[in-house]
C-alpha cells in the first residue's frame, strides 16, 4: 500500500459550490486513481467588477423638524385641534389659546379710539376757527397799515390791530398742535388696537410650514411659555430620510452623492437613496460622524423607525477568492499558486473581505490556479495535480463586498 493511499484513503467525491461572483469558479475533488501526484482542489482566477460597500445602521428621521413655539405667553389653552400623525398644511390652526383678556382689552380700545377721533374732530373746528380769526386780524392790520400814514385812524388803533393778530396767529399755532397731539393720540390708540389684534390672532396657533406632525406636547389648561419645549413637532414637508452615525474610519471615505440601498422593516426591497449631507465635523467624544441619506421613496417613512443598509463607497476590478484560500499570519496574507503542477506559495495584498469571500488586490493575476484550501498540508515546490470544474459560474452577477463601517480592509 502507498503513502498516499494511506494518508487519503477515500478520495472519490464530487462536490458542487455555488458562488454569488462572477469570477470565482470552485474545483471539486475527483477520484485520485493511482496517481503518485496529491490531487489539489483548485480554481482558476478571473477578474471582475468588485463594488466594495460600508454596512451602516440609523433611524429615519425628518430632514427638517419644524417647532412650534406660542408667540403669545401666560395663556391658557383652550382648544387642541389636530393630533400627532396628521398632515397639516402651512397656516392650518393648531390650537386655540384663551382670548377673554385681549376681547375685553379691544373692546376698551374701541372706546379710546371713539374718543381720539372726537377729539381729533374738535381740535380740528378748533383750528378752522383760528384760521378765521387770523384772517380777519390779518385784513384789519393791512387796512389800518394804509389808512394811519393818511391820518384816518390813530396810532393806537393800529396798534391795537397788530396785537389782534399777533394773538390770532399764536391761538392758530396752539389749534394746529392740539390737533396734531390729538391725531397722535389717535395713532396711537390704533396702533394699540393693531397689538391687541395681533395678540388675538396668534392666540390661534397655525402650522408655520406644511408636514406630518411628529408629536404635540401641548395640553388643554396647560399655560404657555416661552422656556417650554414646543407645543407641537412637524416634519417640514413630510420629508423622512436616513440618519446614521459612522466611525471616523468610514466617515472621512464617504462622498455626497453616493448611492446606497436602505432595508426598512415590513419592506420586501430595499429603498435606494444617496448621500445628501455629511456632517461638517465629527463629534470629539464618540468619533463619530452624522451622515444623512435622501431617500427615494417617500410614502410610509416613519421617523423614529431603525433601519440598516450599505453605501457603494468604490467600484473597481479585482480578483475574488474564497477565504479559504487565503492564509493569514503575523499580519501577511498568502494563497498556493499551481503552476505545472508546482506549488508556489505567494504573498498577496488583500482588500475588502465579507461573507467568506476575499478581494486580491495585489499578488495574483487573472488566469492563475490557486488551491481552494490553503494550508500546512501544501508544501512549497510540491508537485500537485489541481482538479478543476469547468467554468460553469462565468456569466453570475457582479460580485460584491461589504463590511460594517469602520471595520479595516
Amino acid at each position: 500500500m502507498t503513502a498516499s493511499s494511506l494518508l487519503f484513503p477515500s478520495l472519490r467525491r464530487n462536490v458542487t459550490l455555488a458562488v454569488t461572483a462572477a469570477s470565482l469558479v470552485y474545483a471539486v475533488p475527483i477520484a485520485a486513481a493511482s496517481e503518485a501526484q496529491m490531487p489539489v482542489t483548485a480554481l482558476i482566477t478571473k477578474k471582475s467588477a468588485v463594488t466594495e460597500r460600508i454596512s451602516v445602521v440609523g433611524t429615519l428621521a425628518a430632514r427638517e423638524e419644524v417647532q412650534v413655539h406660542p408667540f403669545v405667553v401666560g395663556k391658557e389653552i383652550r382648544q387642541i385641534l389636530v393630533e400627532a400623525g396628521q398632515s397639516v398644511e402651512k397656516g392650518q390652526p393648531l390650537a386655540l389659546l384663551d382670548t377673554t383678556e385681549a376681547m375685553m382689552l379691544l373692546d376698551k380700545n374701541a372706546v379710546s379710539l371713539l374718543r381720539a377721533k372726537a377729539a381729533v374732530a374738535v381740535e380740528s373746528s378748533k383750528v378752522d376757527v383760528a384760521l378765521v380769526n387770523e384772517a380777519e386780524a390779518l385784513k384789519k392790520l393791512e387796512r389800518s397799515r394804509l389808512l394811519q400814514p393818511k391820518g384816518i385812524i390813530a396810532d393806537h388803533v393800529l396798534d391795537e390791530h397788530q396785537n389782534a393778530h399777533a394773538r390770532a396767529v399764536a391761538e392758530l399755532r396752539l389749534a394746529r398742535q392740539s390737533l396734531e397731539l390729538a391725531t397722535a393720540e389717535e395713532q396711537l390708540i390704533a396702533r394699540e388696537r393693531q397689538e391687541i389684534e395681533l395678540t388675538v390672532e396668534r392666540s390661534t396657533l397655525r402650522a408655520p410650514a406644511a408636514g406630518k406632525l411628529l408629536s404635540r406636547s401641548a395640553r388643554i389648561g396647560a399655560m404657555t411659555s416661552s422656556s417650554a419645549e414646543p407645543l407641537f413637532l412637524i416634519a417640514g414637508d413630510d420629508d423622512i430620510e436616513f440618519v446614521a452615525q459612522v466611525t471616523e474610519t468610514s466617515f472621512v471615505r464617504l462622498r455626497e452623492g453616493m448611492r446606497s440601498e436602505i432595508v426598512l422593516p415590513g419592506r420586501d426591497r430595499a429603498v435606494t437613496g444617496i448621500i445628501r449631507l455629511n456632517a461638517a465635523q465629527l463629534d470629539p467624544k464618540t468619533r463619530s460622524g452624522t451622515v444623512r441619506i435622501e431617500l427615494a421613496e417617500k410614502e410610509g417613512l416613519i421617523p423614529g423607525v431603525f433601519a440598516r443598509g450599505t453605501v457603494n463607497i468604490a467600484e473597481r476590478e479585482n480578483i475574488l477568492v474564497p477565504g479559504s484560500a487565503v492564509e493569514s499570519s503575523g499580519g501577511t496574507h498568502s494563497v498556493y499558486v499551481v503552476s505545472d503542477g508546482v506549488v508556489d506559495i505567494r504573498r498577496v495584498r488583500i482588500g475588502s473581505q465579507q461573507s467568506g469571500f476575499v478581494e486580491i488586490v495585489d499578488g495574483v493575476k487573472d488566469g492563475e490556479t490557486i488551491a481552494l484550501k490553503a494550508g500546512a498540508f501544501l508544501k512549497a515546490n510540491e508537485r500537485v495535480t489541481p482538479v478543476i470544474a469547468p467554468n460553469a459560474l462565468a456569466d453570475e452577477p457582479t460580485a460584491s463586498l461589504s463590511r460594517q463601517a469602520g471595520a479595516p480592509l
